[in-house]
């Protein structure tokens, strides 16, 4: 029962998703992009709050593809300079897109109930 329980609770369905995967499929739903290109959006997007080092945001690509949230591109896009064109590209999948638009749907709706309570509460 309680292993039942274990795996049961530990599937996607209950699980929200990673915060760092989210800015990263946030990042690559504007536009494909390199891992240090999506490390400098994360940051911009979080004002400096989230700092991806390599280790975590490589294992996270790696994790992000084997759900099939992402996939890595064989060649830089067009109009990519030769600098980037050495680094590996990535690009999100329809997948990645509806885990995303989910995980948004999610937070939104938290976001109405704390909105709501806001408004019913009294000050202190």
């Amino acid at each position: 029962m309680c292993v039942y329980y274990i795996v049961e609770y530990n599937t996607p369905r209950y699980n929200r998703m990673r915060r760092h995967w989210f800015f990263i499929l946030l990042s690559l739903a504007e536009r494909d992009r390199h891992g240090s290109g999506i490390m400098r959006d994360v940051l911009e997007l979080t004002d400096g709050d989230m700092k991806l080092w390599p280790v975590t945001l490589y294992g996270s690509l790696d994790e992000l593809r084997e759900h099939g949230w992402i996939r890595a591109l064989e060649a830089a896009p067009p109009g990519a300079d030769d600098d980037s064109a050495r680094k590996r590209w990535f690009r999100i999948t329809a997948a990645g897109r509806r885990a995303l638009a989910t995980e948004v749907a999610r937070m939104d709706a938290t976001v109405r109930v704390a909105n709501r309570r806001l408004a019913q509460g009294g000050a202190s």
